[in-house]
């Protein structure tokens, strides 16, 4: 397996193991944090490790970035912004997409 593949399987698998904690423990924790929708989120829980990694195989990312290209502007234009305030931020963004504001 070349390593951008490995790489990309790590980054896939990763994600599908985060996105299936945070789905059983909260669904709605899982909404807001990964940006996922309801069913997606109660699919994922009831995967195994097994269907995990067949899933995290498939050789292309799964996830993308979710926010606009301005919002990654903003983010990056403000490399001074302290670390609670860009959390903040990136927190009310994602709670607005989560409830279609």
């Amino acid at each position: 397996m070349p390593a951008a593949d490995q790489d990309i399987f790590d980054l896939n698998l990763s994600w599908l193991l985060k996105a299936r904690e945070l789905a059983r423990l909260s669904q709605e924790t899982a909404l807001v944090v990964l940006g996922i929708d309801p069913a997606m989120a109660q699919r994922i829980a009831g995967l195994s490790l097994r269907e995990l990694n067949v899933i995290a195989h498939t050789g292309v990312m799964l996830f993308h970035p979710r926010f606009p290209t301005k919002f990654w502007e903003e983010l990056l234009s403000k490399g001074n912004q302290s670390p609670v305030a860009l959390q903040f931020q990136t927190v009310l963004l994602a709670s607005e997409e989560a409830i279609g504001s």
